[in-house]
């Protein structure tokens, strides 16, 4: 018998079928535009913060013949490159175009032939010139801009194309590209001359100036020291001129030959170096009872100075050797240089090592940390002195470098070698930005030691920057713990609850309430742990410890005692059992208020403030509250393997009461054994000098790492909730009937069974909930005190990198090195949420498939 295939006769209308493919590809293009839209942000970040690891860059503009005469001994140039001076030995100052090298003007500063050692302070533009008969001649040097009328100046300015310079008697004269002029004048101006200030020809002298004040070390004919302040003023009626000029010796030690001295900023202290190396450290802020504070060797054995000069805000002496290598110095541990201080030390940074050729010439940046090193076989390096990288390398044939110098604005330099000054057009990039200097240890300037350090800017100019990551991403990571120590187990064990033991009928109700936290905003939170929360902790701070301890005690207190009930009287008050747990909560507290006063007299001295700063108290207390938590760990698996066993063979021939009672007993002795081993380890530590201030606990800050983990915790409890219950009520029932049936507890089924089988589920809502942690901002931006430290402390306060990003990007110059620096930050924020979405992703699904396998 045939059989009739039965056929469709209903088919599938074409605006449904329209509609589907829509939505096919509807989903594909959010997908695809999902990926996309995360590679770009990827791709942009990057592209950001590249160029901060590249090099300088350097282009050459000119290379202009030096007049013939005497040896040039300084050089600089004007701040729109266009006009260039030396100083000669002759005591001639020219000034010459550097587009064609022709000669503007000549000044004679000096008498001829009188010039013996000059000092040259780029960061103010002033000049100190030592003379034959030992006088000293202080004078300035700058260029003066101002924009005369076209009708002011006598060529005819209107047929010139934009950027043509031309001489206009002694200056020179650009035309702007809006048709303006602009002009360049160099001007000196002599502001003191001190006759015979050291005895004989002046042989060596540096000096620092401030606006009207100068300090000046010279040394004369003997191998004496001379240090003076001189203060300039001007009298507004009369314009007769004053000087004040204090005046001290530097008498040499034993051995001391000077080559080379340096005043460092204000005139605090004075080097005095031998051409071996060997420096002595003077405290000169009172010029005429000056002070040794320190001395030591700035070159290897046997080496010989070359070159010596001072780094932006002169803290810092830069010291060139005979064999090449470059090394900066300053000293540390001397508060404002007090004679007092036991640990006055020369430390030494930085170590550029060289090429054999001889340092010739060193010229630091009037507005950066970078520096001009000139070499006997004709190469010129540009240094940076915080991140020891090495920006540039430029190659000016075998003559030797005389004499270099940057342009005001650090976008040029020039070199004069073998009578040629050569120009240069510099991109100097991002010398401050190495991933070394990000990562790694810095030794700062007048740090004792390296260091992390964030600290991107501030009040002076002579500020050496801090680009130090490691303290944001410690920050982030500390922000995480806390919070996730808090949060998880909370939110776990909430989700376990509410899964496995509560009724049917209340469960929607309760998660609706939870997954409502979810919605207080960022901002709210963190406004209300540094106004409201932070303010209440500091006042009751052993109480909130106390809490910590009290809450779960009394928990697991009540659960082993409602265990020990009867039967059917427990299953009688079942509906009662969340509203009894509920008012557990107030009792604990009210008790943990009550003893919190007791705990501060008993533990710490009776002022726990004064305890955390180490002015109280022994360190018993601290060692208790870090024991405490280990001891109750150490304990449960101590008598879990010890007890386990007998419990489980007594389950079997006794009843339900008498296992309750004996498991109730259990936990007492396991209580007092807690205590009993946090006091003991304690007492032992504590007697053997070991005290736990200043490491995870240490000085009180009001926002700090605690009052974090608390609201930061709270912020992620409905996100992990939420995912973790729906994962739990995924696992099918028949698992839980067969466990039940089994004669298994509910408390061993959701352990054994039902955990297990989500734990894909409840992975990825940990996961969620550490991306949810690393990202925050606001919180941690009001709450955590926005200090970038690196301490473990849990009363201290820290800075994330989410939060230094909105801190700092609004304020921070575009494409400056701060501003790429802050891209790098927001690019480590998206590699870690990257490596733990992924991670999250890997392990959820090696459980899903093992779970599938159930």
């Amino acid at each position: 018998m045939t059989q009739r295939t039965r056929t469709r006769d209903h088919q599938t209308r074409w605006t449904v079928r329209a509609a589907d493919r829509i939505a096919a590809v509807s989903i594909s293009i959010g997908g695809v535009g999902t990926i996309l839209a995360v590679s770009a942000v990827f791709l942009f970040l990057v592209s950001v913060v590249v160029p901060l690891l590249k090099r300088g860059d350097a282009r050459p503009e000119s290379g202009l013949a030096v007049p013939a005469g005497a040896r040039v001994l300084r050089v600089g140039v004007d701040e729109y490159r266009i006009a260039a001076w030396t100083l000669s030995a002759d005591g001639v100052v020219r000034v010459f175009r550097l587009d064609n090298g022709d000669t503007v003007t000549t000044h004679t500063v000096v008498p001829p032939d009188s010039l013996t050692a000059v000092s040259y302070d780029v960061e103010s533009g002033s000049l100190a010139i030592g003379e034959l008969d030992g006088s000293l001649r202080l004078a300035r040097v700058r260029f003066r801009t101002d924009f005369p009328p076209a009708a002011g100046i006598a060529t005819d300015t209107a047929t010139l194309a934009p950027g043509t310079v031309f001489e206009e008697g002694d200056a020179l004269v650009e035309v702007m590209p809006d048709g303006t002029l602009r002009r360049q004048t160099l001007f000196i101006e002599t502001d003191a001359l001190l006759e015979s200030a050291v005895p004989g020809p002046v042989r060596m002298l540096d000096h620092v100036g401030s606006g009207s004040a100068y300090v000046v070390a010279a040394l004369g004919a003997t191998d004496t020291t001379a240090v003076l302040r001189v203060d300039r003023s001007e009298n507004e009626f009369t314009g007769e001129v004053s000087l004040q000029v204090e005046r001290g010796v530097l008498s040499p030690g034993a051995g001391d030959h000077p080559g080379h001295v340096l005043v460092t900023a204000g005139g605090a202290a004075v080097w005095v170096i031998d051409p071996d190396g060997m420096a002595r450290v003077w405290n000169t802020r009172d010029v005429t009872a000056p002070v040794p504070v320190v001395s030591g060797a700035l070159a290897e054995s046997g080496g010989r100075l070359t070159a010596v000069s001072a780094l932006l805000g002169r803290q810092t002496a830069l010291t060139g050797q005979a064999n090449g290598s470059i090394d900066a110095w300053f000293t540390y541990e001397i508060a404002a240089f007090d004679t007092t201080a036991a640990a006055a030390a020369l430390g030494s940074p930085r170590h550029f090592p060289g090429d054999g050729a001889a340092v010739t010439a060193l010229a630091a940046s009037a507005r950066a940390r970078v520096f001009l090193a000139g070499y006997a076989d004709g190469s010129v390096r540009v240094l940076q002195a915080t991140s020891g990288k090495r920006v540039i390398d430029l190659d000016l044939g075998d003559a030797t470098v005389d004499a270099v110098a940057f342009s005001p604005k650090n976008d040029g330099l020039v070199a004069l070698a073998g009578g040629t000054l050569h120009h240069y057009d510099v991109d100097l990039g991002h010398p401050e930005a190495t991933l070394r200097a990000m990562f790694r240890p810095v030794w700062y300037e007048g740090y004792p030691g390296p260091a992390h350090v964030w600290q991107s800017s501030s009040g002076t100019d002579d500020f050496e920057p801090k680009f130090g990551l490691w303290p944001l991403v410690f920050g982030t990571l500390t922000a995480t713990f806390y919070s996730m120590l808090f949060g998880v187990p909370l939110a776990l064990l909430a989700a376990i609850y509410t899964s496995e033991f509560i009724p049917p009928a209340i469960r929607p109700r309760l998660k609706t309430v939870v997954e409502t936290m979810a919605s207080l905003p960022s901002v709210v939170l963190g406004f209300l742990a540094a106004l409201v929360i932070a303010p209440f902790v500091q006042r009751v701070v052993p109480s909130v410890l106390a809490a910590f301890a009290m809450i779960p005690a009394l928990l697991l207190t009540a659960g082993y005692a409602w265990q020990t009930l009867p039967q059917e009287t427990a299953r009688r008050l079942s509906r009662f059992r969340l509203p009894a747990l509920l008012a557990i909560l107030p009792l604990a507290i009210l008790i943990s208020d009550a003893l919190g006063p007791w705990m501060e007299r008993a533990f710490f001295g009776g002022d726990m403030m004064g305890w955390l700063a180490g002015r109280t108290g022994s360190a018993f207390g601290g060692w208790f509250l870090i024991l405490l938590p280990l001891s109750a760990v150490v304990v449960i698996l101590l008598v879990g393997r010890m007890t386990g066993e007998l419990i489980r063979n007594m389950a079997s021939r006794s009843t339900r009461s008498r296992i309750a009672t004996l498991d109730f007993v259990r936990f007492a002795v396991g209580a007092i054994a807690t205590l009993m081993f946090a006091i003991l380890g304690a007492a032992v530590l504590t007697s053997l000098g070991f005290d736990a201030r200043g490491s995870m606990i240490d000085t009180y800050v009001q926002r700090n790492a605690l009052v974090v983990g608390f609201v930061m915790g709270f912020a992620i409890i409905p996100i992990i909730y939420t995912i973790a219950e729906d994962a739990l009520s995924a696992v099918p029932d028949h698992l839980r009937a067969a466990s039940l049936g089994a004669g298994a507890t509910p408390w061993q089924t959701a352990i054994r069974i039902v955990l297990p089988t989500a734990m894909s589920g409840l992975f990825s809502a940990i996961m969620i909930g550490l991306g949810r942690a690393v990202g925050e901002t606001m919180i941690v931006l009001m709450a955590a005190g926005n200090t970038p430290v690196l301490e473990m402390n849990i009363f201290n306060g820290f800075r994330t990198l989410s939060a230094n990003i909105a801190t700092e990007l609004p304020e921070a110059v575009r494409d400056s090195t701060h501003y790429r620096t802050l891209f790098l930050a927001a690019l480590l924020l998206f590699l870690m949420t990257f490596i733990i979405n992924t991670v999250a992703e890997i392990v959820r699904l090696r459980f899903r498939k093992r779970s599938a396998q159930i």
